[in-house]
């Protein structure tokens, strides 16, 4: 599926004890501070754990009041915190004045305006973070053509054979400009031209020529030796790339992400003296937000680039330069447009060794020069940096780990599929950066589709991948321009552009009654997974510096934010090309039965990358430790290559003992282009040589892991396989274990876990009502029945249990109850429109309700011959589509917003006739694209578009216990 071309928009604590090579700064010292779980914090935590949502405000067209009554709505609804972006994303901005008052961004009237939020937000315990700049990529016009990110071009002119000739130097072929600066002019013969049917010039590697030095001013001389011969320059180029949706007339240039001089001029800028913010920086002011790294550079260029390069991977990149010209390689927008592009150059099947070199050298530069900048800036000013590491082929794990908060988004490499997520919050394990993001409920062509379970379901899954500080996308300020819906300003969703991401999550939304309820169980879930730090059980060596965005976990759920059998279906895929070979698709595809055994058997694992399997030691007792985070493990599976280093070192750690499984083929070569046919045999050596490690296993195929499995010792160990579940582990300081479980299945699934014979006492803390029961311990474990699609911790201690109940008071299923009648008949009332003695239907199929806005009410009756006052009645809905707010006898009986939707009803019953009323609430999306098939203009781009399903779909059943 093709994103809109006029707007892309991906759009896009006790937390880890750091060791002594991560001193903490004094603004990490004033957010990150470790602390064990605590019960009697559990139920209703400070705000300071309560999920944070992106705040769009219409540029700088904001009123004081308005602020301040949505930061004390935050404040009353669970949210935590706000990241403020104004932008000009209002089209169009009907209205006298309006345009205008948009563009009074970054004036003194914008700064007044933050500076009252920021004080309302220190009065209610708000944190507030800022995006860095308006729009993005970060920029404005405060920076200039020089300060632009820079990108690798080319010119190319024929070389005549014979006597010494003068030629004009040849300019970039795109984008080029009087401030290009000469990079290198290379001398090379081509030996197939093939420019009729394939645009890819193929050159002799061994011909090429660095003739830098015979440029004069604009002129070159040199004598080619025969025909067939070429020169090519190459030029450092500023991409000229605008901040997009910036809230000013003239939007400048993207900040030069790869020039800490840049960054600190932009950040000087922004934060800087002139705006009145230092006053706040730490308290509410916590962190500046860089979007992910979508640019629009043909191919990433710095000043240091080539130095960069020499030292960190030994040769030089100059004269194989050509390799890495392939048009759109590190633009997306250009690869959305051109899937079929191919290189400009080659020379040889080993082509892609130089890509990966120059995308390595790529991540140390971003790295150095943009992440480390801002942290130093931002952390010497009590603040942190906040950043989602990926958009481009980097080493995404060591780049995570350069950053103050690392930040993941549901629509990560597309998909947003755990291994995705996993990338970067492994990388924060690894590094140990304790608060882990996620830009969360952000699904494209899913407009309007979000609803409680869904929302639910988002932060269950970014949960059990390591995130524990989730970002809603978003909130828009309460604004009402002209030509906009009734339900007002929302920046997604728009008649004049063709935008369609996700949800507003403010008060026009049918849902925003229930979203203090949600943020609440995300509030307790993020309390305890802050606590303690993290711990894995096993390391998967992940050898590539890019993500598939064609391949996902076939066991999971909720990829493109797809809610199966409810939404419509998913249009084509949303994808795009990668511009290098398809064999970490390939990888991935082959490894997920892997990953799903370990998950199945509840041994919990992080990606590892070269930099940090390069810096492993081993206790002890023979675990492996990186940068203090140990590992029983560490898994190779059938990999294409790796690094030649860190096979040496894997050869040495296995001959100390380290445990290793290998399974499938073992690598016969190194990525890297330095020596590599020697470096090859060297790496195939080595690994071979690891093969003989007293606790190395090698097998073919991921169903043989069953020996290896058993020497995995886990102190929360699941008695049998469960497919369904998805788990992550925290531990105390004092060994204490809280593991999140998370039931991905829509079947009640009962689990037996077997505990550490040191864990003599356990709980079970239920995030969603707050409640902690004592789990009853018989031989070392412990049973659960999980709900659909329902999470639980397991808290696993030595000592006492002291705060938890006896017994849960509510506990139902199906299976330890007896039914004893299922209501078929009903009466439907919404608006106008009344069905009476109605079996349940799906709204979409029925002429009178398909396109309801309005809460429905079900009413009906059923008789209770025999009321036994002393047993437990319950009252199952079946599937609710989306939420069910219940009445029995005319006295509220509760309200659920997610699986399981059934109730104790117990207190309300009585013997005879008993009355029900239920009360259910549609997304907007069905009544969006009645009004636009009826010619609703501000409406028109959901014109005859699939419904999604809506209702009291049931079956609706009473049981007895």
């Amino acid at each position: 599926m093709k994103r809109f071309r006029l707007l892309f928009l991906p759009i896009t604590l006790t937390l880890l004890f750091f060791t002594h090579t991560f001193a903490q700064t004094t603004g990490e010292k004033s957010w990150f501070n470790p602390y064990d779980l605590d019960f009697a914090n559990f139920e209703k935590p400070s705000l300071h754990y309560a999920p944070f949502t992106r705040w769009w405000w219409p540029g700088n067209d904001v009123e004081q009041d308005e602020l301040v009554r949505e930061i004390n709505l935050f404040a009353d609804n669970n949210i935590g915190g706000v990241e403020i972006q104004a932008f000009a994303l209002v089209m169009p901005a009907k209205g006298k004045g309006r345009g205008d008052r948009i563009m009074t961004y970054d004036t003194p009237a914008y700064y007044e305006n933050l500076i009252r939020v920021m004080e309302e937000a220190q009065k209610r315990g708000l944190t507030v973070d800022m995006t860095d700049g308006s729009g993005w990529p970060a920029g404005g016009p405060h920076l200039s053509e020089e300060d632009n990110n820079l990108t690798l071009e080319y010119g190319m002119t024929d070389l005549l054979p014979g006597a010494d000739n003068v030629y004009p130097l040849p300019r970039a072929e795109r984008g080029d400009r009087l401030g290009a600066r000469l990079v290198a002019l290379l001398a090379a013969k081509v030996l197939q031209d093939t420019s009729a049917v394939n645009p890819t010039f193929l050159l002799d590697p061994k011909s090429v020529v660095d003739i830098t030095a015979q440029v004069v001013d604009t002129t070159f001389h040199y004598s080619a030796k025969e025909k067939g011969w070429k020169a090519i320059a190459f030029w450092s180029v500023a991409s000229m790339e605008k901040p997009m949706l910036i809230a000013k007339r003239d939007a400048g240039f993207v900040m030069n992400h790869f020039d800490s001089t840049k960054v600190f001029k932009n950040y000087e800028y922004f934060f800087g003296e002139r705006t009145g913010l230092q006053a706040y920086f730490g308290q509410p002011f916590r962190a500046v937000f860089d979007d992910s790294y979508e640019f629009k550079a043909d191919r990433h260029f710095s000043d240091d680039f080539i130095s960069t390069f020499k030292k960190n991977r030994g040769y030089d990149i100059t004269p194989y330069l050509p390799a890495n010209v392939w048009y759109g390689y590190n633009n997306m927008y250009y690869r959305m447009e051109n899937p079929a592009q191919q290189p400009e150059f080659s020379f040889g099947d080993d082509d892609w060794r130089l890509r990966y070199d120059y995308d390595l050298t790529l991540s140390d530069v971003i790295g150095k020069q943009f992440l480390d900048a801002a942290g130093n800036w931002t952390e010497e000013r009590g603040l942190l940096h906040r950043s989602q590491p990926y958009g481009l082929n980097i080493d995404n794990m060591a780049v995570a780990g350069r950053i103050a908060i690392p930040e993941v988004e549901t629509m990560q490499f597309n998909k947003g599929s755990e291994g995705a997520y996993k990338l970067i919050t492994s990388g924060a394990h690894l590094y140990n950066r304790p608060l882990i993001s996620c830009e969360s409920a952000v699904y494209i062509n899913r407009g309007y589709m979000t609803t409680p379970q869904k929302l639910k379901i988002t932060l269950d899954k970014v949960f059990s991948a390591g995130v524990n500080h989730v970002v809603w996308h978003g909130t828009a300020y309460r604004y009402f321009p002209g030509a906009y819906p009734e339900e007002g300003w929302y920046p997604f969703m728009n008649a004049y552009v063709p935008i369609n991401f996700s949800s507003d999550l403010n008060e026009s939304n049918p849902f925003w009654k229930y979203m203090k309820d949600i943020n609440s169980y995300a509030q307790r879930a993020q309390y305890v997974l802050r606590s303690g730090k993290p711990q894995a059980d096993v390391l998967i060596y992940y050898p590539f510096l890019n993500y598939s965005e064609h391949s996902a976990n076939p066991n999971e759920i909720l990829l493109n934010g797809y809610m199966k059998d409810v939404e419509p279906a998913l249009p084509a895929e949303n994808v795009t090309s990668s511009y290098s070979p398809h064999i970490n698709t390939e990888w991935l595809d082959k490894i997920w039965p892997l990953i799903n055994e370990l998950n199945a058997r509840g041994i919990t694992w992080d990606w590892v990358n070269d930099n940090s399997l390069q810096e492993i030691t081993l206790d002890n007792n023979n675990q492996l430790n990186v940068r203090g985070n140990c590992y029983q493990s560490l898994v190779l599976f059938d990999l294409p290559y790796i690094q030649l280093k860190s096979a040496e070192h894997i050869r040495d750690i296995a001959d100390k003992g380290a445990d290793l499984l290998v399974v499938g083929d073992l690598p016969q070569k190194q990525p890297s282009y330095l020596n590599y046919q020697a470096n090859d045999k060297l790496t195939a050596q080595a690994i071979q040589q690891a093969l003989s490690g007293t606790s190395v296993k090698h097998i073919q195929h991921s169903n043989e892991i069953e020996d290896w499995c058993s020497g995995i010792a886990l102190p929360i160990a699941n008695t049998g396989k469960y497919p369904f579940i998805r788990q992550i582990r925290r531990v105390m300081d004092d060994g204490t274990v809280a593991q999140f479980l998370w039931n991905t299945s829509s079947e009640w699934q009962h689990i037996e876990l077997k505990l550490d014979r040191k864990f003599k006492k356990a709980a079970w803390l239920n995030a969603e009502d707050g409640s902690i029961i004592q789990a009853l311990v018989k031989q070392n474990t412990v049973e659960y029945l999980l709900p659909p699609l329902s999470t639980v911790f397991l808290y696993a201690s030595e000592n006492g249990i002291d705060g938890a109940a006896k017994k849960k008071a509510d506990e139902f299923s199906e299976t330890n109850t007896t039914k004893l009648l299922t209501i078929d008949k009903w009466t439907v009332t919404c608006d106008s429109v009344v069905i009476e003695n109605s079996s349940l239907f799906d709204w979409k199929n029925n002429d009178q309700m398909k396109y309801q806005l309005s809460e429905a009410t079900y009413t009906t009756s059923f008789e209770l011959d025999q009321y036994d006052p002393k047993a437990d009645y319950y009252i199952d809905l079946g599937k609710v589509y989306f939420s069910a707010d219940l009445e029995i006898n005319g006295r509220k009986a509760g309200s659920r917003i997610y699986a399981p939707f059934n109730f104790k009803i117990s207190d309300y019953l009585k013997k005879g006739q008993n009355e029900i009323k239920v009360t259910v609430t549609p997304t907007l999306l069905n009544g969006f694209i009645g009004k636009a098939n009826r010619g609703v203009r501000e409406y028109k781009n959901y014109k005859e578009q699939e419904l999604m399903s809506q209702g009291l779909m049931g079956p609706v059943q009473v049981f007895k216990q």
